[in-house]
């Protein structure tokens, strides 16, 4: 498998080279693109612990588990790769205390080279993130191989049953840390040995802490104008379109409780300015962020939609609101795009509200609406209907709120777990029976 794999390699190299050349020569990020073929690759180091992911999501989901590698094993190399050009900007951001590469080429040679520069006895692979070659020679190279908040959707284990490459990749990889028995399944129906699978869940849920801004919520929302009794809803990562549908079902919201307030967050800083013309049509005063910090102009109260031009707020705002809608989910972008961090909400006990189209967050979406601990709207009228109920009941209002918190804490752990797994492989000893 290993020789038929580089020849295909080599056979799309050759087609490539044009565009190769002009990476390696010209283009920005060349170094970058060099070391994927194993040219200028940092300073080497010994029996490191090798953590692999795709994109930006995935390196950052790595936090809760780097974070325990550090404190457990604080004399252990650690190297991190990504595939993407933003995900390796995002590990270098994350981890400046360890080695981040990108993953090299797939061709066996350019593997064995990295490997043997950077001597992992564990490599860590994130979620699905399967090149064949670079499990094939982790393995052969010695090192134990896992796959952590492992995942594969219906789509894909069709796919690689078909195709049969796959099944005999996963052969080399020595513990599956996957999110769900959905997932655990369609690994076992592709031969692997359901002794080498664990459910751990998802990793996610470790990236969310009740922000520290919850302990000022009522000196921000004083800040910005609004009273205790006053019901603050808040639209985060609002896409196109999304502003519009929140604005018309806010009409709704204010006639069934005239103390309802607004804010709306794009997810684009720059969207801003159509999403206060979006505002300023329908008859409303729009407030900028950066105007008010700037000191012009007053605090928008339930009066005004507060629109958020500025960036790294959410969180701070999500603390100080007490309905949430979560955008990027209302309108169908894409089938790899949908949906937002819809637990950054949740631990906070603010009730959640989202579109249908949540592809990002399937498993936590699924979570909630099974706890009924988040209501799924499918458009601007169903938006009104339920934004109208909560803002008039604040019984509903917090029980929602303390279901949805309850299913994050639920779900947190999986990175412990997944740790005294991967540790118990480098001891070389039995899985531990234990799961979700």
């Amino acid at each position: 498998m290993g020789l038929l794999l580089d020849c295909a390699y080599l056979l799309a190299c050759v087609l490539a080279s044009p565009w190769i050349l002009y990476r390696l020569l010209l283009a920005p990020g060349r170094r970058d693109f060099a070391m994927r073929f194993g040219v200028g690759l940092p300073a080497p180091c010994e029996r490191s612990i090798w953590l692999h992911a795709s994109s930006v999501g995935e390196v950052t989901l790595l936090k809760p588990l780097v974070a325990l590698l550090e404190r457990e094993q604080s004399g252990t190399p650690l190297v991190i790769s990504a595939f993407t050009s933003t995900g390796l900007a995002t590990a270098r951001k994350l981890y400046p205390r360890h080695t981040v590469v990108p993953l090299p080429f797939d061709l066996s040679f350019v593997v064995r080279r990295a490997l043997k520069r950077f001597d992992p006895r564990l490599v860590i692979i994130a979620e699905s993130e399967l090149w064949p070659g670079f499990i094939r020679v982790s393995h052969r190279y010695g090192a134990a191989v896992a796959i952590v908040n492992g995942k594969m959707s219906a789509k894909s284990q069709r796919a690689h049953a078909r195709r049969g490459l796959i099944p005999r990749v996963l052969a080399d990889v020595d513990l599956f840390a996957v999110q769900t028995d959905e997932h655990a399944e369609r690994f076992r129906s592709l031969g692997v040995p359901a002794e080498r699978i664990r459910v751990t869940g998802n990793m996610k849920y470790d990236l969310t802490r009740a922000s520290e801004a919850a302990e000022q919520r009522a000196e921000l929302r004083r800040a910005l104008g609004y009273s205790d009794d006053d019901v603050v809803i808040i639209g985060g990562s609002l896409h196109e379109r999304e502003d519009e549908a929140l604005l018309d079902a806010f009409v709704v919201a204010r006639a069934a409780n005239e103390r309802a307030a607004l804010i709306i967050v794009p997810r684009y800083p720059a969207d801003a300015r159509a999403v206060e013309q979006h505002t300023t049509a329908r008859g409303q005063r729009a407030v900028l962020k950066s105007a008010l910090d700037a000191g012009r102009g007053s605090a928008p109260g339930r009066d005004g939609v507060l629109i958020v031009d500025t960036l790294g707020e959410l969180g701070r705002l999500y603390a100080a609101s007490d309905v949430a809608f979560v955008g990027g989910s209302l309108f169908y972008r894409a089938a790899n795009k949908g949906g937002h961090n819809v637990m950054e909400p949740a631990i906070l006990a603010v009730p959640v509200l989202f579109g249908p189209y949540n592809f990002s967050f399937k498993e936590t979406v699924e979570d909630l609406l099974a706890a009924n601990a988040g209501l799924m709207i499918h458009d601007a009228r169903e938006l009104g209907d339920a934004l109208g109920r909560l803002v008039a009941d604040g019984a509903a209002r917090r029980d929602l709120g303390v279901r949805g918190q309850r299913v994050v804490r639920a779900g947190q752990g999986a990175s412990a777990r997944n740790y005294e797994l991967l540790s118990a492989l480098e001891r070389g000893g039995a899985l531990a029976a234990s799961s979700l």
